[in-house]
């Protein structure tokens, strides 16, 4: 992770694909506290990305987030 010229918490995700088609994603990163409560969440969104390819994306907090900060996969739908 690291804090962009904004404030914002940003954090690289590597999204691949496993399946047999193109598929698109949906991924919902939180960014929570030392203490596991959630300080802030986004949804990244990937367009299609081919059988057997990887992509990276980024997810960026709304809030400008201090102290320790973890960014985890919440959730991620393939569609």
């Amino acid at each position: 992770m690291t804090t962009g010229t904004d404030g914002k918490t940003l954090v690289q995700l590597t999204v691949t694909n496993h399946g047999q088609q193109s598929y698109r994603y949906v991924i919902q990163v939180n960014f929570t506290d030392g203490n596991g409560k959630v300080l802030d969440a986004t949804a990244v969104t990937v367009p299609d990305l081919a059988a057997g390819q990887s992509t990276q994306a980024s997810a960026s907090s709304h809030l400008d987030l201090s102290g320790t900060v973890k960014a985890e996969v919440a959730n991620a739908v393939r569609y």
